[in-house]
């Protein structure tokens, strides 16, 4: 499934990746208690990041990506340079 909404350049919120992580959850053939159980988070939670609720914690949603391969690319304003940042 293609959605412009997904395309780089897009302004991205909490709908959106919620979104992403709903479609590729559902694509994937996860129901949300396995999705939650791998990315060790609650039923709930899950649900809430699905449905783009901005009270989730960034660490349950960055889980949630990993454990579906979704990967996010940040890009700093244009013109303004800053330099790489690597895992720690």
């Amino acid at each position: 499934m293609h959605d412009h909404a997904y395309e780089q350049g897009s302004d991205v919120n909490s709908i959106i990746i919620g979104k992403m992580i709903k479609d590729t959850r559902q694509a994937l053939g996860l129901r949300q208690d396995e999705l939650a159980s791998v990315a060790g988070l609650s039923i709930r939670s899950l649900s809430n990041i699905e449905n783009g609720k901005n009270t989730a914690h960034l660490g349950l949603v960055l889980n949630t990506l990993n454990a579906l391969g979704i990967t996010i690319t940040l890009s700093p304003p244009h013109g303004v340079a800053v330099r790489e940042v690597r895992d720690a």
